[in-house]
């Protein structure tokens, strides 16, 4: 980024921040706090590299859930204002983008499917993203019960989020939406792996550096060969997963499989969430994984690699 981007978005940081508490007055009065809940929210989680976007993006553009979009998360700090700015902007239009830069989709029009990591940081750390009982404080789930359920109650509609970090996160999701509905993404460890270092790769991580979520554990995790990081990422972040998703009834957890993203698991999903489908929106091409694909040479390899964990033979392609 050159020096006159840099310093135009610094100053648009400023105005934002200059004009928040003036914009949190309004969302106070317009938005109807301590109304009744219509909609819990839906988190998608899971280890980086699943397919978690493609479905993210599928299922905001196919079906009637909100989301925070670009536009919404310019305003991260004022998520109410920004999804109702976002609403009078675009309405109920799909945004018909599929595209994405690891998750990334700035590039790609103000109503594409964000992230929106902003949003949480403002509560919570940005060095680790395990959050235990610890750090949770009452005001924290307070302030976020009121800027999810007031947007949500508005657009009547639940808010869809996919922010991997909230996998880390299940502990403090569990208090401040005991009910929300958790959609768990696995995909096969060896091609998770696989396109795990192909990232690193990609963006310039060095052996020895971290990429993307990071497990309670990762300090340790940090001294394992490149390759075997990157198995021991996937099997911790799913390991702290599946302990805490004990903390929401059976019926709010759908665990799902990236060989079987299809036309038929949305229409499951958004029934048991109980939203319609969206008119004039496309449906995206979905691909798996193909073992026979892989080289004997990088077969073998990842098939050592994974082994040293111990995956649940369920999720293999």
């Amino acid at each position: 980024m050159n020096l006159n981007k840099r310093m135009i978005n610094r100053f648009k940081s400023f105005v934002l921040i200059g004009v928040q508490p003036i914009i949190r007055c309004w969302e106070n009065r317009y938005f109807e706090i301590g109304k009744d809940v219509e909609h819990q929210p839906v988190f998608i989680i899971g280890a980086p590299r699943t397919g978690s976007t493609i479905l993210y993006q599928a299922l905001t553009n196919c079906y009637q859930f909100a989301y925070i979009d670009n536009i919404a998360c310019t305003w991260h700090r004022n998520l109410r204002f920004g999804l109702w700015l976002s609403n009078k902007k675009y309405g109920n239009d799909p945004h018909n983008n599929f595209k994405a830069e690891h998750g990334n989709t700035e590039k790609f029009g103000g109503h594409a499917p964000s992230e929106c990591g902003q949003f949480w940081y403002r509560w919570l750390p940005k060095d680790r993203h395990f959050i235990d009982y610890d750090d949770i404080t009452e005001k924290m789930v307070a302030e976020i019960r009121t800027e999810v359920f007031d947007a949500s109650n508005y657009l009547k509609k639940p808010i869809l989020f996919k922010n991997l970090n909230a996998g880390q996160r299940l502990r403090l999701i569990s208090k401040a939406f005991p009910e929300a509905k958790i959609i768990y993404v696995k995909r096969d460890p060896r091609f998770v792996v696989r396109s795990i270092v192909k990232a690193r790769g990609k963006v310039g991580i060095k052996p020895g550096q971290w990429w993307s979520i990071m497990p309670p554990n990762v300090k340790e995790l940090l001294k394992l060969p490149e390759s075997e990081m990157c198995a021991a990422q996937v099997y911790y972040l799913e390991k702290q997963i599946e302990k805490d998703l004990l903390l929401f009834p059976d019926q709010n957890v759908k665990k799902i499989h990236y060989q079987n993203f299809s036309k038929e698991l949305l229409e499951h999903l958004t029934r048991w969430c109980g939203v319609s489908q969206r008119s004039h929106s496309e449906t995206p091409v979905f691909r798996q994984d193909d073992i026979n694909h892989l080289t004997p040479n990088e077969r073998n390899h990842l098939n050592e690699i994974v082994a040293k964990y111990d995956f649940e033979k369920e999720t293999f392609a």
